[in-house]
């Protein structure tokens, strides 16, 4: 579907136009038991993505951990078959759920512009909304992030957004913010909109080629007045 722009949007922002707005939805998150054993969780997530004065975009997310397994796929990539994962969610009231704040980031997002190579004139004349059409673009987030596990450093993402995909790295994660392992220095994260619902997940470890799933949510849309704190 095509991505709606707004004209008040700074024109260098056009490739994040996607990600503006309030989202809120459920997803997992992998955590150490007590057994110091992986598990999986079920988290709840509300984000607001901004324009800013300085031609970035504000981003605000909060994530709560729940009382609960996580839940079956696909929104979770911690689900393993034979463990009761979303029926036990379904069957708990929604007052018998328990959430404890769990991870809280602000960043700005900035873009750094048509990334080298590639044929601008071919997307310029391609039908609006194709693959052809899209170009990638540099991106970063830059971001302070508290947790149950303590407050973090600052940690600087790079990547790239090609419509309504962006891919970003990380090579100095604040360990503190892992609550899978500190030894966890590298991340990547990868975010898209697939039928109007914003998807995206994190993994983590200790260098590029050896990542493992951390988090991963399904958001919709919300309206900004519903996107309060718990």
């Amino acid at each position: 579907m095509p991505i709606v722009i707004d004209e008040n949007l700074d024109p260098s922002l056009y490739p994040l136009a996607w990600l503006v707005g309030a989202w809120e939805g459920t997803g997992a998150v992998q955590l150490k038991g007590e057994d110091g054993e992986e598990v999986g969780r079920a988290i709840e997530q509300r984000l607001t993505v901004t324009p800013d004065s300085s031609g970035g975009l504000t981003w605000v997310m909060r994530t709560w951990v729940l009382d609960s397994p996580a839940p079956e796929p696909p929104t979770s990539a911690f689900y393993e078959k034979g463990e009761e994962g979303s029926d036990a969610t379904q069957q708990s009231g929604e007052a018998d759920i328990v959430r404890e704040l769990l991870l809280e980031e602000k960043g700005t997002w900035r873009t750094t512009g048509v990334l080298p190579g590639q044929d601008e004139e071919a997307a310029k004349n391609a039908k609006p909304g194709s693959p052809e059409s899209y170009l990638s673009h540099g991106v970063s987030l830059t971001m302070e992030r508290s947790s149950a596990f303590g407050e973090a450093p600052a940690e600087h993402w790079a990547g790239e957004v090609r419509g309504p995909r962006i891919q970003l790295a990380t090579q100095d994660l604040a360990t503190s913010s892992s609550a899978a392992g500190s030894g966890d220095s590298h991340g990547a994260r990868m975010f898209g909109l697939v039928g109007g619902r914003l998807m995206w997940l994190q993994e983590v470890g200790s260098s590029l080629s050896n990542l493992r799933p951390y988090l991963s949510v399904e958001l919709n849309r919300a309206a900004d007045e519903d996107v309060k704190e718990a």
